[in-house]
Formats: C-alpha cells, structure tokens, sequence
C-alpha cells in the first residue's frame, strides 16, 4: 500500500506545527515580548548614535517595562484592532527616537515636549538644514524602523490570535508594575550624586543629561509629567545656607603682603531690598524660600571699576555661535582687536551647547533659564508674562533713553517681537529693518541699516542679536555668508567646515568695522563700550571638524569646546587681563557695575567678574570651571587645572551645591513672577538713580 505525506492545508505554504495551547500562549506573550525588546533596541540604537557607547544599562531595563506596557495595551483589544496598535506602537517610538536623532545632529541639544509647539517655526526656517540632517542620519534612522518590517514578517509567520483574557491582563499589568519598580529601586547601584541616574530620576532632573542615563522613554515621560504639572512640579529653593559653607580658595604661598587697610567700596544693593525682613513677611511659601535664600547671599563688592563706564553708551551683542575659533588675527582683525584689548577675559566660557533663546535670555537677564523644568517654547518666552524689569535696558530707560534691539531674522522667531519689548526693548527683526536676504543674513547689512536710528543721540543703548555666524558650515550654497567670503578663507590649512566658520564670523566682523567707523565719524567712538559675548558655542561643527580647527583632541570630557571670549572695548581705555573663570551669567552683573548702576547683585545667578567673588564658569547642564578644576557633569569626572592643589574635602560638593542653588533660584524665579514682588518703589529708584557719577578709579 502506498503511503502519501500530508498536505498542507495552504497548499505551497510552510505550516508552523503548534498546538493549540501553545499557539495561544505565544499569542499572549507575543506582544509585551516583541515591544520589550524593541524599545530595548531602540534604546541601545539611539545610546550608541548619540553618546558613543554602549553602555545603557538603565534606558535598557527602563525600556523593558515601557515594552510590557505596550505589549499589555495590544493584549486587551481585538486581533483586528491589536495588529494597528503594533504598527503604531511600533513606528511612533521610532519616529520620537528619528526626531531626536535629527534635532540633536542639527542642535547639539534634545528637544523638549514643550518645544514642539515651535515644529512651524523651526521647519519652516530650518527647512533645508533639517532635510540635510536626515540625509545624514539615514543609517540610524532606518535601524529604528527595522523592527517595523520584523513584526509584518512576525504577522506573518506566527499569525497571533487570541481573546480578551483577564488572568493575562493581570499578569502583565504586574510584571510592568514591578519591573518599573525593580529598575527604580536599581538606581542607586549607578551612585547618588547631584547627577548621576538616580538624581535625575528623583531630583535633579537635567534633560540631555537624563537622555544619556535614564534614556528617552523615561525622559520623555518626566518631561510630560512635568510640561502637564508645571508649576505643582516646581523644584523648590535650595536651604539658604548653602552659600555659607563655601571654602575660599588659598594660595600655594602664604601671603606675605602687608593688610591693605579698610575696604573703601560698598556692596552692589538696591536700599530698600532688606530680603530678610521681605522674608518674613512673604506668606507665599515658595517666595518665602527664595527671599531667604537671597538674604544669605553675599553681594558683590563695588571696586575700582565701578562707574567706570558712567554716562557711556552701550552697544550689546550676543554673536550668533560666536568662540574663540572665530577671532583670526589677519581674517577677522575687528574682533581679534577688540578680543585683545579692552578688557581681555582670558578665562571665558560659554555656558550653552546650543538654543540661542536660552544664551540670550541669560545674557539679557543675567539669570540661568529654567534647564530642568523647560517651559512653552522655553524660558524666555514664558517669561513674556511676568515683570521682567532687571535687565540693563530698564536702567537705560530710567534715563529717558529709548533702548533699542535688532535681529537681522525674523523678529517673530523664538517671539522676540513679545520677549524683547518686555525687557524694555523697542525691537524690530527682518522685516522692520528691510534690506535683509539670504540665509543666514547680514550683520553687516544689518548695521548698516540701524545705526542712523541712534547714533545721533546724546546718550543710547542698542542691543543686536546677530545671525551671520549660524551653521550649516559648508560650501555649495547652504550658507550664503559661507558663499559670500569663501574666496577670503579658500587658502586656509584647515577643513572645509572650519573655514566655512570663518567666512561666516568675517561678516560678522565687518559689521563690528563697520560700526566703530560710524561712531568715529560722529564723535561718539570714546564714550561707546562695546560688549559682545556668544549664545552657545558652535555646535554646527562635529568633534572631527572642531579637533581639525584647533589642533588636537578635544579635551576634559568634550568641556573644551565651551572654551569662548567675551569682549567689553572702549577705545580710550587701558587693556585691562582678567583671569577669572566667568561665563554668560557674568556678562549682566559685569555691565551694571562699569556703568556705575546701584543694581543688587544677589538677584543674578552671575557676579561682577571685575569683583573680588570666586570665579565661577557654569554651563547649562551643571558642568562647571573654577581656577582649580573643570567638572563635567556629563561623565561625573573631574579635571586638575592645577596639579599642585590639594582640593578640601568638601570642594567639589560645595560647588555643586552652589550651582545647583542657582539653577533652582532662576527657575523659582521665572515660575513664580517673582521680580513683580520686589518693592517696585525701591527698584525705580534705584534705577532713575544719580547718573552723574564719576569713576571711583
């Protein structure tokens, strides 16, 4: 008798032989499975592209329950219905994953979730950038959608069928729940310090730093929790005696030299601010804290430099992506000029990465933006509503000055039409000030069509924001500064990118020629200070681009590229060095004292870097430089300037703690409208203040 093979019951298709239990149990762990390990894939894809490493220990297991949570939604709905929800469960993480990714090629940041409320805008004036950059993270993008084609094959293959089963239900709803909790209570095996996992998990929550060590499920569901919340969130004001623990730092020699006699100088306060008694009155628990924080805060010491720039004019730039790679002595001889005397701050550093918004709201306001908490769009928009009448402009104003700002891009972007005028500003963009094409545009052109709207008043203060020096730094019609000068940089021994950069900061510098021209010709070059610090530093460069521009590896943990200069010029003064370390928080406080101003220095996360307080650079993500040591929060390292030093034992907590209180302070600040609850009295005053002053020096 001849014997025959069973068919199949599809003809010409493989049968996957299981029985009916088993096919049901795989249908039950098909989903929470597959979602576990993809979202742990995701997570080790996006860690490796964006830190160089794979060491992901905690956005891997914080992936798994996110995983299991997916997987456990598909398992209570119809197989119908449950094979839509993968595929979006599937592609949405990858396109979050894609967008970060892009955003972080093309910013050096993260985006936030209240940022993509600002989608238009920056689609709209970063089109040809953006597309770019997703030509150029099409390897790691396109591995985030693998899994998309895995599950269609897998839809395929194990054909997964199954109904609503409550005991599953349960079960999965409690491995998530407790393998959260496991991965939570793991945290303090990574350490407890101020920044590593379990802080940002708990408490001090930064959001590129927790990108690398909670990873971006987790991050972006802090950000949620703390974008809904908002203000119930809010981090409150460190104990306010903090400050008071600080070690001052001593020389290797004892000093030798004899007492200098009595202190001759006052304190940078406003009469009227007694914080202590504003204290104990406030019945807001939040203003509460930071009344009494402030009221522990040592102010600043007036000096030999206070008044020094009394009845001057001020002309203030935050220079787009401007460092110190941009000053070239032969190519841009205006800013090595200016960068070389003056006062020359030796010691500089950039305190953001990237976010322009951010760097000119610390350079305006002298206050660090709220970094752990992002608000709409960021903190400087949010602060449209609040009193914000402690930048230099009210001062001006208090004058009977009308202080004028310009951007040469649209004056809508980033809401400065809104954000400027609260400052004080009468401020005109793009298309106020005509003339303007191209991207980037002009700074020259931009000068040249403002300057006449001031330069022949008594006394003025104008602000520019500029933007000729923005990335891409490429040739081929990117950039049309980088089309504009490519000729002047085309002989450089340096990478296409660097000299790209160049060409771009060569605008920049003819408009600072440009300007010192018209103020000579109209008599006003000696009585004019100009004051020109960055926003960021230039994150359009890669590493490779930024080791081919100076020379070698970058060092301290990639701390080296916050490495900036701050220009404050009067072409009538003496060249003044100054080794402090100080950063973009400095630069407010710095000008209020030379121009003689009765300000109160202990409202500024910054100090007057012409005073006798410690010097302090601090960057956005806590990371931090003093005269002894570079900390880098990314890593937790820290680095030796000075090899002969023995730091106390306390050293560095206590500068964390420091940095870290004047984080929470600005935050409380801007959440709090907290400006608006000042004596408003006491600050008119001072302001309106006796301006004719005579240097103290």
């Amino acid at each position: 008798m001849e014997h025959t093979q069973p068919k199949s019951r599809r003809s010409g298709k493989p049968s996957l032989r299981l029985s009916k239990a088993m096919h049901r149990r795989i249908s039950g762990l098909f989903s929470p499975v597959f979602f576990a390990v993809v979202y742990a894939y995701m997570e080790l894809v996006f860690h490796i592209r964006e830190f160089n490493n794979a060491s992901a220990l905690f956005p891997i297991l914080f992936a798994i329950p996110a995983g299991i949570l997916a997987g456990g939604i598909c398992n209570l709905l119809k197989e119908k219905i449950a094979r839509i929800v993968r595929y979006v469960f599937c592609i949405a993480p990858a396109v979050l994953f894609g967008v970060q990714i892009v955003y972080f090629h093309s910013f050096q940041s993260f985006m936030s979730v209240s940022q993509a409320g600002m989608g238009d805008d920056v689609f709209t004036n970063f089109f040809k950038a953006i597309m770019l950059a997703i030509w150029e993270c099409m390897i790691p993008i396109l591995l985030l959608f693998v899994p998309v084609a895995l599950l269609f094959f897998l839809h395929k293959w194990l054909n997964p069928k199954r109904r609503f089963d409550l005991k599953r239900t349960m079960y999965n709803a409690s491995a998530f729940m407790l393998l959260q909790l496991a991965v939570i209570l793991m945290l303090p095996m990574g350490g407890t310090t101020e920044h590593s996992a379990f802080a940002n998990f708990h408490s001090n929550w930064v959001l590129d730093l927790s990108m690398e060590k909670l990873g971006l499920f987790t991050t972006t569901g802090i950000d949620v929790k703390y974008f809904v919340l908002g203000d119930a969130m809010e981090q409150i004001a460190p104990e306010p005696d903090v400050p008071d623990v600080f070690i001052p730092v001593t020389p290797d020699e004892p000093d030798t030299t004899e007492p200098a006699g009595p202190i001759e100088y006052g304190y940078n306060t406003i009469t009227g601010l007694d914080f202590a008694a504003l204290a104990e009155a406030e019945t807001n628990k939040t203003a509460k804290k930071i009344y009494t924080y402030l009221a522990s805060v040592e102010p600043t010491q007036k000096n030999e430099y206070t008044g020094m720039f009394a009845g001057y004019n001020l002309i203030l730039i935050t220079a787009e992506s401007f460092s110190t790679q941009a000053i070239h002595p032969e190519l841009t001889p205006t800013l090595y000029k200016l960068a070389n005397s003056g006062f020359n701050f030796t010691n500089y550093w950039a305190t953001y990465p990237s976010n322009t918004t951010n760097g000119e709201y610390t350079n305006l306001t002298g206050l660090m933006p709220d970094i752990s908490k992002p608000k709409s769009d960021g903190s400087f928009v949010y602060s449209i509503k609040n009193t914000m009448n402690m930048n230099i402009a009210n001062w001006f104003n208090a004058q009977g000055l009308t202080s004028r700002g310009y951007h040469d891009h649209t004056a809508s972007y980033y809401k400065r039409n809104k954000t400027h005028p609260n400052l004080g500003y009468v401020f005109e963009g793009k298309n106020e000030i005509g003339g303007l094409s191209g991207w980037p545009e002009s700074d020259l052109v931009m000068m040249q069509k403002t300057v006449d709207d001031y330069i022949n008043e008594d006394w003025f203060h104008t602000y520019y924001m500029t933007v000729s020096g923005h990335h891409n730094y490429r040739f081929g019609g990117y950039n049309s500064m980088v089309e504009k000068n490519k000729n002047l940089v085309k002989n450089l021994d340096m990478g296409d990118a660097a000299r790209a950069y160049l060409a771009c900061n060569i605008e920049l510098d003819r408009a600072l020629e440009y300007l010192i021209q018209r103020l000579e010709e109209a008599g006003k070059l000696d009585k004019t200070v100009i004051a020109l610090t960055t926003d960021h530093y230039p994150y359009g460069l890669t590493d490779s681009q930024w080791k081919g521009m100076i020379g070698h590896s970058i060092q301290w943990g990639g701390m080296e590229r916050y490495e900036s200069d701050l220009i404050i010029w009067n072409s009538a003064m003496e060249t003044v060095t100054i080794d402090k370390p100080c950063s973009n928080p400095d630069v407010l406080p710095t000008l209020l004292n030379l121009f003689g101003f009765e300000y109160d220095s202990r409202l500024y996360s910054g100090c007057d870097i012409l005073s006798d307080s410690y010097g302090l650079a601090m960057m956005s993500n806590q990371s931090f430089v003093t005269d002894k040591v570079i900390y880098n929060s990314r890593n937790e390292k820290l680095y030796m300037l000075d090899e002969n030093y023995e730091l106390p034992d306390n050293y560095l907590d206590t500068y964390i703690q420091i940095v870290k209180n004047r984080f929470s302070i600005a935050a409380s600040m801007l959440t709090n409208n907290f400006f608006s609850r000042l004596p408003q009295d006491a600050i008119a005053a001072a302001q309106r203040g006796d301006n004719n002053r005579t240097p103290t020096n």
